[in-house]
């Protein structure tokens, strides 16, 4: 046996522990609405999506052809996490070289930050863009630190890698432009305007571009409905209301960690000694600032509108980690109990959901399944695809049917190849892939109880729907949902107005 250096062992037993708990949970529960979506890419290879940019898909293609079961889809998060880990790692020792030897325990104080923090374990096994930017992110980092030194400015292979990993953010996630806007203020900061006369800017910006070249492509074939729909989903509500950002700050604050706000502040009021202050030479606290602060207020603002989601700040906030770590370094040396227990409740904060993600949500006494329950969402869509199918085929329906594309994307994952059409259709993704509802087609239609739709019978749906079949979600001994089946016939078609 090989023996690893004391040092390693606490670290390495920490990544193998959240290895096997991510394993264990993705062979436990089915895939989320956006995993089937992001899922169902791979399956429909294409230049680029309405909801997103391709890279998803393309890094799920392999895996599709190799059998495309739940596991095999959830491989690419688990890795990006662990490239993660490692870039998190190489990037913080990077910015704070005297964090070497500082740990808590033995485990490096930027992987606790991390291991400890909810939200990068769910996008560790669940794979949205986020994911795949979490790596992207400490990889930009890297290198533009490296490109703010003075003697590696001029090095035209870091300039062409970060073009390259500009480019493949962009290719994840259209918000990775806010990702571009750190790196230029980075590398203004560093060097002032002079910047632009480097040679490497030019092929930086030109790969960059190159990468992102399908997206525009597949925008232009279809009338840019992807940049629309980002467009109007960033605008959200008409009215701002503190509340709502309010209640997005507390739950970036227990998703991300307790401790941050905290770390963060007591790490931007220590000045680092390990970078010598010169006037083109740019600090590492600024850095971690340029990254983070921009996305993560233009996060909180957004969701004044209710137009964010959680996972959206995980780069900004994995980007403020090494800063958060030299303050955890700062904060041990005088509140060492209040610290370590405050990550003690974030480990338990983190075992509590994951539980809660294993039993199906909280218990309950009563046999009503109309209750919103987040964890429910993640059982029974399997059954209920074979069920809809073995209906579909006895009553010679050639369309399964559902009202909101967050139910269609279970549905089409775990019932491929038959086609899965939106009732409430708005020219989204499955539109794209599966065509209109026709009025010839025998469609079965399936409700779920989480999420309840009246019958679509009315004018522009169906003008007769008949009562099939239902169908309990039953875990751990309780029925945490139901699923209704419906044969509808006669789509009525929306009247043209013509000019």
């Amino acid at each position: 046996m090989i023996a690893l250096p004391s040092m390693w062992h606490r670290p390495l037993a920490m990544l193998i522990l959240a290895c096997a708990v991510h394993l264990g949970l993705s062979l436990s529960f089915q895939l989320s609405p956006d995993e089937a979506h992001y899922a169902l890419y791979a399956a429909h290879l294409d230049w680029s999506y309405y909801d997103h940019p391709p890279l998803v898909g393309w890094l799920q293609w392999p895996f599709w052809k190799l059998g495309a079961n739940d596991a095999l889809m959830r491989c690419v998060p688990m890795l990006s996490w662990l490239l993660t880990a490692w870039l998190l790692k190489k990037l913080t020792l990077s910015l704070y070289p005297s964090l070497k030897d500082v740990s808590w325990n033995g485990v490096r104080w930027e992987w606790c930050l991390f291991g400890l923090s909810l939200m990068p374990h769910l996008l560790g096994i669940a794979l949205v863009p986020d994911s795949l930017l979490m790596p992207l992110t400490c990889a930009v980092m890297w290198v533009t630190w490296r490109l703010c030194q003075p003697q590696q400015v001029h090095r035209l292979g870091l300039w062409l890698s970060l073009g390259l990993l500009l480019g493949l953010s962009g290719l994840s996630k259209y918000t990775a432009v806010i990702l571009a806007l750190g790196v230029v203020l980075a590398l203004i900061d560093a060097h002032g305007f002079k910047l632009f006369k480097q040679f490497g800017v030019v092929w930086s910006v030109g790969l960059a571009v190159l990468c992102v070249i399908p997206v525009f492509y597949w925008n232009y074939l279809h009338d840019w409905a992807s940049f629309t729909y980002q467009i109007q989903h960033a605008a959200g509500q008409s009215s701002w209301r503190w509340l709502s950002m309010l209640r997005f700050a507390m739950v970036i604050w227990l998703a991300f960690g307790l401790v941050l706000p905290w770390v963060w502040l007591v790490g931007v009021r220590t000045p680092s000694t390990d970078q010598p202050v010169r006037d083109s030479v740019m600090s590492a606290h600024r850095l971690s600032l340029y990254f983070g602060l921009p996305s993560l207020f233009l996060w909180l603002f957004l969701s004044g509108r209710g137009s964010t989601l959680p996972h959206w700040a995980t780069p900004c906030v994995i980007a403020l980690l090494p800063l958060g770590a030299w303050g955890c370094a700062q904060v041990v040396a005088i509140r060492p109990r209040l610290l370590k227990g405050l990550l003690w409740v974030q480990a338990a904060l983190c075992s509590v959901f994951f539980l809660l993600m294993l039993s199906g949500g909280i218990p309950s006494n009563t046999s009503s399944v109309s209750s919103p329950n987040p964890f429910a969402d993640l059982y029974g869509w399997h059954d209920a695809a074979e069920k809809a199918l073995a209906i579909a085929q006895s009553n010679d329906a050639q369309v399964l049917a559902v009202s909101n594309w967050t139910l269609a994307s279970r549905l089409a994952w775990y019932a491929r190849p038959i086609p899965v059409k939106v009732v409430n259709s708005h020219k989204d993704q499955f539109e794209i892939w599966f065509g209109e509802i026709q009025p010839s087609e025998r469609v079965i239609w399936m409700n779920w109880s989480l999420m309840d739709f009246q019958t679509p019978i009315a004018p522009h749906q169906f003008n007769r729907c008949d009562f099939l079949d239902e169908m309990p979600v039953l875990h751990w001994g309780r029925t945490l949902a139901g699923f209704q089946f419906w044969l509808c016939q006669g789509w009525q078609l929306k009247e043209v107005t013509q000019p």
